[in-house]
């Protein structure tokens, strides 16, 4: 009997250390894959989002003063959708021969809404940088020493560099925010060294009576005549009257005569009355076209001639003061 008793009471001790010892490693196997299948949880979570565990750096196409930082990464257009960034414009830019535009938008640190947006255009040469610049000169513009075609407006810069024309726009008026748009202006010429060259025709107008910062270069369609291109025109004030002097230098003597009588016969065509006068020049032509005077001539291979003057007397006088700055025979 003592004997049977003493066999269960070991058995049931066998039976509790089997049962502490099972338990025991059930535990240690719940405790261990635990953090496996958080882990788990948690790269799949990371790999559904692979945007929250690594944003893509943000390129700058300009070399990043101190405390500037880029708004977004830069957009790059073509002359094939141009107009998407700057539609209504766009023409401007294509006539004048434009290869691409980039652009991207900067801010300060720290202060996003002191934003500026930076615009390259690679119009391909000097003279059809100037083209753009010219045509689109701000009346409130004021000079700039940053390069020899730049200026500023109240929020914005403009400057030809090379073969770039360069917009810099800002949010806001400021001086916080124009110190913002030279810092990067300077950042960018420092980074893509340029020769602006000197643009010969822009010498060869008269001086007396010029306006100031009038001259421009238009690339097409000049005074709607579609075969009129590539032609200087500058401001003038004579006489308290105003009027356009124009110049175009050509391929060929033949090629600036027979531009010359063909924007004769275009102003005839809608109406002008050609004049009679006893001009210094041989082979000019003058027209009364809707209560205005133009004149028309060639000088070797020049076109040049006056657009829209207020009187035959301004004409004649202009013409003739802009036929002796070209007269090379």
């Amino acid at each position: 009997m003592t004997n049977n008793k003493t066999e269960t009471y070991i058995s049931l001790t066998i039976l509790l250390v089997l049962t502490g010892i099972g338990g025991a490693i059930f535990w240690a196997q719940f405790q261990y894959y635990m953090p496996v299948l958080v882990s788990s949880s948690l790269e799949s979570d990371i790999s559904a989002h692979p945007a929250d565990a690594e944003k893509p750096s943000v390129k700058s196409l300009v070399l990043l003063p101190e405390n500037i930082v880029p708004l977004m990464q830069p957009e790059v257009f073509s002359p094939e959708n141009l107009s998407d960034k700057i539609n209504g414009k766009a023409e401007l830019y294509l006539s004048a021969g434009v290869l691409g535009l980039q652009c991207q938008r900067f801010t300060e640190n720290g202060s996003p809404d002191l934003w500026v947006e930076f615009f390259v255009y690679d119009m391909g040469n000097n003279t059809n940088a100037f083209s753009v610049f010219s045509s689109q000169h701000r009346e409130d513009a004021e000079p700039m020493p940053l390069a020899k075609f730049s200026y500023r407006t109240e929020n914005a810069v403009f400057l030809v560099h090379g073969n770039y024309y360069v917009e810099v726009i800002s949010a806001a008026a400021s001086e916080k925010s124009f110190a913002l748009m030279q810092s990067l202006v300077k950042s960018f010429m420092q980074e893509h060294p340029a020769e602006t060259k000197a643009i010969s025709e822009t010498e060869l107008f008269p001086k007396t009576g010029l306006k100031e910062n009038s001259i421009t270069l238009r690339s097409a369609d000049v005074f709607g005549y579609e075969k009129l291109n590539h032609v200087f025109t500058a401001t003038y004030i004579i006489a308290d009257s105003e009027a356009t002097a124009f110049l175009s230098r050509r391929e060929t003597r033949e090629e600036a005569e027979t531009l010359a009588s063909g924007f004769h016969a275009f102003l005839l065509s809608f109406g002008g009355k050609e004049i009679e006068q006893a001009s210094q020049i041989k082979n000019a032509k003058i027209v009364e076209i809707m209560g205005t005077y133009d004149t028309v001539f060639s000088s070797g291979n020049f076109l040049g001639g006056v657009h829209e003057a207020e009187n035959r007397e301004i004409a004649e006088k202009l013409g003739n003061m802009l036929y002796h700055c070209l007269n090379f025979d």
